[in-house]
């Protein structure tokens, strides 16, 4: 029941406890009235964790896997945020914010977010006037099937620092990027983007669906695999001058011939695709119909 301060960890792992709810944003006063179950850690008090630089949640459907904004906020040094295997909606608790703190971002330091088997997060977590993005470098989601749109516009372009980006089993995603028509002047450009995986999307159409253009002036290498609904990289111009690998399989059938660039890529394996289904068709027509 007392409050503790832990001011030299800087690693805290919390692994398969089910039945364990690990942050309530009080802790009781007095033994009236208190449960038999305990949280691990209570967040009322700022200065818990002064110097804690990596966080990983992988806890297989903990009670409460979201983060109270009163605990956040007091990790000034995190650096990475692992989260997997929980029922959340969203990952910073902001059940009962003033307007003033629904502004104001968190996780400063942040660099590594890794998000896998969150079924119910949605696009709406991702909200810059809560998580700060700016210093980000790597992200990674898998088996995250409530996602459509992975991140917003406004979003996408604090990604100024990110060397990573890797998207993988997400059923219903449709796009990574999504921009409203106000939002797509100018274009977008990831300055420090290096990596890009986009794998096993089955409803992936394209990385924008926006007529907007997509500069990646560093990017080294792209993988992407099983993606039956893509249609194109993206609906505007593309620049990707130092791109030196490229991994590109429409499904087990093998990878696919390079073609100088993502969107030619894409539609000479549509135009392939189409072409077997035409053959196809005009050999069945020739058949004999039984009678």
């Amino acid at each position: 029941m007392r409050t503790t301060q832990w001011p030299s960890l800087k690693q805290m792992d919390i692994i398969e406890c089910p039945k364990l709810q690990i942050f309530t944003r009080q802790c009781p006063v007095s033994q009236v009235g208190i449960s038999n179950q305990q949280p691990l850690f209570c967040v009322n008090e700022d200065g818990t964790f002064p110097v804690l630089e990596e966080l990983t949640l992988n806890t297989n459907d903990m009670t409460s896997a979201t983060l109270p904004y009163s605990f956040i906020r007091s990790l000034p040094k995190l650096q990475k945020l692992v989260i997997n295997n929980a029922s959340i909606s969203e990952i910073v608790w902001s059940e009962g914010l003033s307007k003033e703190e629904r502004h104001t971002s968190v996780f400063y330091q942040l660099k590594d977010l890794r998000l896998s088997q969150l079924p119910e997060l949605t696009l709406k977590t991702f909200k810059p006037s809560l998580l700060s993005f700016k210093n980000l470098t790597t992200l990674e989601v898998s088996r995250c099937h409530g996602f459509i749109n992975l991140i917003a516009c406004s979003t996408a372009k604090c990604l100024t620092l990110l060397e990573r980006l890797s998207i993988d089993d997400c059923e219903m995603i449709e796009e990574i990027i999504a921009c409203e028509a106000e939002e797509i002047q100018g274009g977008m450009v990831f300055p420090k983007l290096k990596y890009l995986q986009l794998s096993c999307l089955p409803c992936l159409a394209s990385f924008s669906l926006a007529h907007h253009s997509l500069e990646f002036p560093v990017l080294l290498m792209v993988m992407v695999t099983k993606f039956p609904q893509m249609r194109n990289f993206c609906q505007g111009d593309l620049s990707t001058p130092r791109l030196e690998q490229m991994h590109l399989t429409r499904d087990e059938e093998g990878e696919l011939q390079w073609e100088g660039d993502l969107n030619t890529t894409i539609k000479h394996m549509l135009d392939e695709m189409n072409g077997q289904n035409s053959e196809v068709t005009e050999v069945t027509d020739q058949l004999p119909k039984l009678e």
